[in-house]
């Protein structure tokens, strides 16, 4: 609904009072925050930018990647997903304190960033890439050093996916590595049966390209919300399926010992701490816990993304409503909105009045004492995207602003 007919709507009739739109405090006043969100307000207010920012803290992600190491254990690798985590600045932190150099890309623009300046990764392909988008990445590839062809793992779901790549191997001159995409129950495309990358891989082997085969990709996130365990059924349907296919590749003659077999996610990764069957995990938003991963998994881990928003404006009462309820007595308008998030923090919050990009408004019982440019907090619904929105992500300390880190950019 467009702003002015809401305004329309709740405003027709209704009769302010002279203390309806006053800048006063209220009576008994409480504060808005808890300490932890005390902290950060009060540092933004001191050094921040004076608009919306992504807040990352530093000792919550430290937390979570020492959970997810923890789950992926010693004898397997953890592959950290980059669209969830868009900050080379972020990845960085993430890939030093586990120790790893594998990432997951979804994007071409992205790879190129992590070709360029981020040499020692290991990369796999989350989806498979038109293959326009492969020549476009390999036509900016040419001032870079990075070896692709030992370090890129393209995803290929079919065998016209196949067929393209291949050809375009020949016409550029290039080594390629393909991962196959497998269907393990998800059922979003890739190979449905074993047999399936048994005839791929004779067309390989009878291609003039140079191409080899690295690997597995088997994505499950059906098993999400189910509170599985390794011995449940449906788990253990996705690792005989999985079974399956690493079985074709010995069949055709593969080295097994030699290739990536990727899964999981961060919902599901800590189903497979005692399973061998994939030797590469993923997870991103893990590191980070937007609202959607309040799982069963997850548990442990700990929120590490917050948006934070500067009051622009505060009246006393609420002139959209006759009536309001006890949380929606008191009316703000914040910087920005209409975000894939929630209010962290005041916690006593009423629905929205309505929504906006520009200045939206936020309501609060009468004694929440938000002052004009303290800040709202949210917490994400989800990381990718979203984090890219606020330029620099500001990475916060024990509530104290310590860097500001880069984002990716989406074209390039």
């Amino acid at each position: 609904m467009k702003r002015r007919s809401v305004l329309y709507g709740l405003t027709s009739g209704v009769a302010v009072g002279t203390g309806g739109m006053l800048w006063a405090p209220s009576i008994s006043a409480k504060a808005p925050h808890n300490e932890y969100f005390s902290r950060l307000n009060e540092s933004l207010k001191k050094d921040g930018p004076g608009r919306p920012v992504m807040i990352v803290d530093k000792d919550a992600i430290n937390h979570n990647i020492d959970l997810i190491s923890a789950s992926v254990g010693p004898n397997k690798n953890y592959r950290v997903v980059v669209k969830s985590l868009p900050s080379l600045a972020l990845i960085r932190h993430v890939t030093d304190r586990s120790k790893t150099s594998s990432l997951m890309v979804f994007h071409q623009p992205f790879l190129n960033e992590v070709a360029e300046k981020m040499p020692e990764a290991d990369v796999l392909l989350g989806k498979p890439l038109p293959v326009n988008a492969v020549r476009t990445f390999y036509a900016r590839l040419q001032k870079s050093s990075y070896d692709a062809a030992n370090q890129v793992q393209w995803l290929i779901d079919s065998e016209d996916r196949l067929e393209q790549y291949m050809s375009l191997a020949k016409e550029l001159g290039v080594s390629m590595k393909f991962n196959f995409e497998i269907n393990v129950g998800l059922h979003r495309g890739g190979f449905d049966d074993p047999r399936q990358i048994g005839s791929s891989i004779t067309k390989m082997q009878e291609s003039a390209a140079a191409v080899s085969v690295s690997g597995l990709m088997g994505y499950e996130p059906q098993l999400t919300g189910q509170k599985a365990s390794l011995n449940d059924q449906s788990v253990q349907d996705v690792l005989a399926i999985y079974r399956g296919f690493k079985q074709q590749l010995s069949n055709s003659g593969m080295d097994l010992e030699k290739m990536s077999f990727n899964g999981a996610g961060s919902h599901t990764l800590k189903i497979y701490e005692k399973d061998d069957t994939m030797s590469d995990l993923s997870a991103g938003s893990a590191v980070v816990m937007p609202t959607d991963f309040d799982t069963y998994h997850l548990s442990e881990n700990r929120p590490a993304c917050f948006i934070a928003a500067p009051v622009l404006k505060r009246y006393e009462g609420n002139p959209y409503l006759l009536d309001p309820p006890k949380n929606m007595e008191r009316l703000y308008y914040i910087y920005g909105g209409y975000w894939k998030a929630k209010i962290a923090s005041p916690s006593e919050i009423g629905k929205p009045i309505y929504q906006s990009t520009n200045q939206s408004p936020v309501t609060t019982a009468s004694d929440v004492d938000l002052q004009v440019d303290d800040y709202v907090f949210y917490r994400p619904t989800q990381s990718e995207h979203v984090m890219l929105q606020f330029g620099d992500l500001l990475a916060v300390s024990k509530g104290n602003i310590e860097a500001r880190w880069p984002v990716f950019h989406q074209t390039g």
